[in-house]
């Protein structure tokens, strides 16, 4: 807005103080947009946070929609040095026992000559390498790699299914050849041709016959309920469907034994229960302190009679009363597995009730939850369709986002004119002050020069 910082210089008046005043007054619209727009960005925040909650109820209903949470197994072992288990939903129940006589190990073999050095050389030729007495892989040595840290390289290059490292026992170095295969299945096989010159040693140091085997090429080898098994791996797959074992202790002289239980995993579907419950409060104590009115202060929350949130706060409320018929157990809606409604409007978990119907396998918790039945959908997947639709880009939120967002941008725009047309009613107002200054600073003037002039005739006389 224009400034004319001399105005009232001729006539005293404080032109610039009435101006402001004045303006101020003018001002006050401006004001109320600038309030109205406060008030409307807070809303954006406070919708961003409800979008936030409603994610979070809407990634926890999924889950507990979804048939595997209430399908899990859990192994536990009664010793734990002995072997690792891990039961996936198509493992039975019940009770394994294990006896572990011999680990798997990778076989391992080294060279039988003294080499003071890496760098002493060999004849040229091949090394022909088979694993488990499969196909052969042909290591070539020539002139560049016949050394025995080149021999290393070349073989760990070749990819020949063994791993070629060289150790120094402190008086010599010794090249060591460790299958990347467990058990008899990796047993290594190295056959020469050496083509008689180039080095100092003889390649054929380096076959079977030049090789000390280290450490030999062994299965796994151990009982479960008194049947014996052998598998080249200590990572066990294929003997109890469904679970996972990993060896880890027992010798044929001191056993490793050890019982595994295999059971329903509760503690993955409570969890899953439990942050399904949480979300749900979280989602219904932010809407309900976003849009609460204090009577004291007379202030509302951002979302105060937003009807957008009065709306997502009764859906919540009616899904959560939400009956499913024909489940097996007589499990039909959320109070029947021990989640009540309180007073404020969240939810309860008494958690007594709620294991009491996980252990209970008659109790179909996962049809309660997850039925897909149209028209007779489980309680969490029709909370995870709600929530979707809710947050869809065409959704309930984003339709009022959106139209909150055009408000703030119309603002913008009349806030625009009407600095324009305050531009002009300051530059109004000055323009009358400034023609009032001209006006009384002649006055003032003529009235200076009457009283001179009466002063003067005063004197005469």
């Amino acid at each position: 807005m224009a400034t004319i910082t001399s105005a009232g210089v001729g006539s005293g008046l404080d032109v610039e103080g009435i101006v402001s005043k004045l303006m101020e007054l003018e001002q006050k619209p401006l004001n109320r947009l600038d309030t109205k727009e406060i008030a409307y960005q807070a809303k954006i925040t406070a919708y961003g946070a409800v979008k936030s909650n409603l994610a979070s109820l809407q990634t926890a209903a999924t889950t507990l929609a979804t048939a595997t949470t209430f399908t899990g197994k859990s192994a536990t072992v009664s010793d734990t040095t002995v072997l690792s288990a891990a039961a996936s939903s198509g493992a039975a129940a019940g009770s394994y026992s294990i006896s572990v006589t011999q680990l798997a190990k990778y076989h391992a073999m080294r060279s039988n000559t003294n080499y003071a050095a890496t760098s002493e050389t060999f004849n040229t030729g091949s090394l022909a390498i088979s694993i488990g007495g499969g196909a052969a892989v042909n290591v070539t040595i020539d002139g560049s790699s016949n050394s025995l840290a080149g021999i290393r390289q070349a073989i760990n290059d070749a990819d020949a299914g063994v791993t070629a490292s060289i150790i120094n026992d402190g008086t010599t170095n010794r090249l060591v050849l460790t299958s990347d295969t467990s058990g008899t299945a990796g047993a290594i096989s190295v056959s020469v041709t050496d083509d008689g010159s180039g080095g100092t040693h003889a390649l054929t140091q380096l076959n079977n016959a030049g090789l000390v085997q280290v450490q030999s090429a062994d299965d796994a080898q151990f009982t479960i309920n008194g049947l014996s098994v052998s598998r080249s791996s200590n990572t066990i797959t294929d003997v109890v469907e469904g679970l996972t074992l990993n060896l880890t202790k027992g010798s044929l002289a001191t056993p490793g034994t050890a019982t595994i239980t295999v059971a329903r995993n509760t503690a993955a579907t409570t969890s899953a229960i439990e942050s399904f419950v949480n979300a749900y409060n979280s989602a219904v104590a932010y809407l309900k302190s976003s849009s609460a009115y204090n009577s004291t202060t007379k202030t509302g929350g951002p979302l105060n009679a937003e009807g957008t949130v009065r709306s997502i706060r009764s859906e919540l409320s009616a899904l959560s009363g939400t009956a499913v018929t024909g489940v097996a157990g007589g499990v039909d809606t959320l109070s029947s597995i021990g989640i009540t409604m309180q007073v404020n409007g969240s939810l309860s978990i008494d958690s007594t009730t709620l294991q009491a119907a996980l252990a209970d396998p008659a109790k179909d918790l996962a049809s309660l939850f997850g039925q897909t039945t149209v028209g007779n959908e489980g309680i969490a997947l029709k909370f995870k369709t709600s929530m979707t639709s809710i947050l869809a880009a065409d959704g309930l939120l984003v339709g009022r986002t959106d139209g909150i967002t055009t408000a703030i941008k119309d603002i913008g725009t009349t806030r625009e004119s009407l600095l324009a047309k305050l531009d002009k009613i300051e530059a109004r107002y000055r323009a009358k002050f400034a023609a009032l200054d001209g006006l009384a600073a002649s006055m003032s003037r003529t009235s200076q020069y009457l009283s001179s002039q009466i002063a003067a005739m005063n004197a005469n006389n």
